[in-house]
């Protein structure tokens, strides 16, 4: 199950990792980056945020969730789970919006926060869109359908590539907004039908399991977890403070050494992730087979870096250069020899935020951990900023990593 589970799963990865690779491509060619782009990737860091927190979360921890209950249930406690997240996030979202206004932005460009705040609106509805397609994802998982939770981004980044390609002269760098939207909703529909197909819906309110529980055990295991996925939104404030497009630069930078981090986080973790919960009870065998996955990701992201480390110069111009240009970016360049040191390091400690989602009891400690790793990530920017610039950044971002990995091995090591 695990092996197959991978390959396909890979496959599917391939494929829309492939296909989203091509966004940041396309961006880099059809916008001038400036204070346009650094807006709305500072806009959509913070619907990243989201689904980096609270879409990774439910992911992962619906799964042992729906293994314990009768499959006649599954619908009610998804749509009960949807909908009280669904009115929780438009509280979340209605206060950060409010939060946008009212905050005043010191050390940024006057025009820089007025276009952040109107993409941030108009992306807003994604953190919506994200909540019932991380729940559809995670039974999915559940049901080992894992190629189609791993290549269901194409559909996302097909319909992407085609707003800015159709609708970028009419619509400038709200056909981005257009086509994460419009995409989104297609994945969700994409991820229901696979679903509907093997579960009519059926629905039992009186009868379903009681879901209080489940949100106290994964209460403080978001925080916690919001914590450590709010240090990209961090990089890009502390980024905006630099030269105009800079931003930008962090931002297509990290897009290509994020391809591997997807890669093999979604393909394999969220095999692993099932496997680790038809077994949790068994902790020295689900131990063993923690410590394998880690030493695959580990060497494998070695390796990854090593070569992205080599070809980083070829690479960037390739991909980003105007044409006929010799060179794109000199600070960009370093910045990715800086960022790409701690992809093992990012690997394993996404592997060890997983094991934890599985357990029931570590929410003081993951909360802990996560409130550890950014303020480390904070003062680390703040710090280097100032001397090495967006190199500064991206150097603090590994060893993060690598602090946070140290304290997850700690403690979800079987004493």
């Amino acid at each position: 199950m695990v092996a197959r589970g991978i390959v396909s799963a890979v496959l599917g990865g391939l494929i829309a990792r492939g296909i989203t690779v091509l966004i940041p491509v396309m961006v880099a060619h059809t916008y001038v980056l400036g204070t346009e782009t650094d807006a709305f990737f500072l806009a959509a860091a913070g619907i990243l945020f989201w689904a980096t927190t609270m879409g990774v979360l439910l992911e992962a921890s619906i799964v042992p969730r729906l293994m314990d209950i009768a499959e006649e249930d599954c619908w009610t406690l998804i749509l009960r789970i949807g909908l009280l997240l669904s009115g929780f996030t438009l509280l979340l979202g209605g206060a950060f919006i409010a939060a946008l206004w009212l905050v005043p932005w010191p050390g940024q460009d006057a025009a820089l926060a007025v276009q952040t705040r109107l993409l941030f609106v108009e992306l807003s509805p994604l953190l919506l869109l994200n909540v019932w397609i991380s729940l559809l994802s995670g039974w999915l998982n559940a049901e080992r359908r894992f190629a189609v939770v791993a290549g269901s981004p194409t559909v996302l980044g097909l319909f992407v590539l085609g707003a800015v390609w159709f609708l970028h002269e009419e619509f400038a760098i709200h056909a981005l907004t257009i086509g994460y939207l419009s995409g989104e909703c297609v994945r969700l529909g994409f991820l229901g039908f696979h679903l509907i197909r093997r579960h009519p819906i059926k629905l039992r309110f009186h009868e379903g399991e009681p879901i209080a529980s489940h949100f106290r055990n994964i209460g403080l295991q978001w925080v916690g977890l919001s914590l450590m996925s709010g240090n990209p939104l961090v990089d890009r404030l502390m980024a905006g403070g630099l030269a105009e497009g800079s931003v930008s630069r962090l931002e297509l930078i990290e897009r290509i050494y994020l391809v591997p981090v997807g890669i093999l986080t979604w393909a394999i973790l969220s095999v692993m992730t099932t496997a680790w919960s038809l077994i949790r009870e068994e902790i020295v065998r689900q131990w063993e087979s923690v410590r394998r996955a880690l030493g695959i990701l580990f060497l494998g992201g070695a390796a990854i870096a090593f070569v992205l480390g080599l070809l980083h110069h070829p690479l960037l111009t390739w991909l980003y250069a105007p044409a006929g240009a010799a060179a794109w970016s000199e600070e960009g360049e370093r910045a990715f020899l800086f960022l790409v040191w701690g992809l093992p390091f990012q690997l394993a400690t996404l592997t060890l935020w997983r094991v934890t989602m599985l357990d029931r009891n570590l929410g003081l400690q993951v909360l802990a951990i996560g409130g550890f790793a950014f303020l480390l990530n904070a003062i680390g920017d703040y710090v280097l900023r100032d001397f090495w610039g967006l190199s500064g950044i991206t150097a603090v971002t590994g060893m993060t990593f690598l602090c946070t990995f140290l304290l997850l091995f700690r403690l979800v090591r079987p004493s």
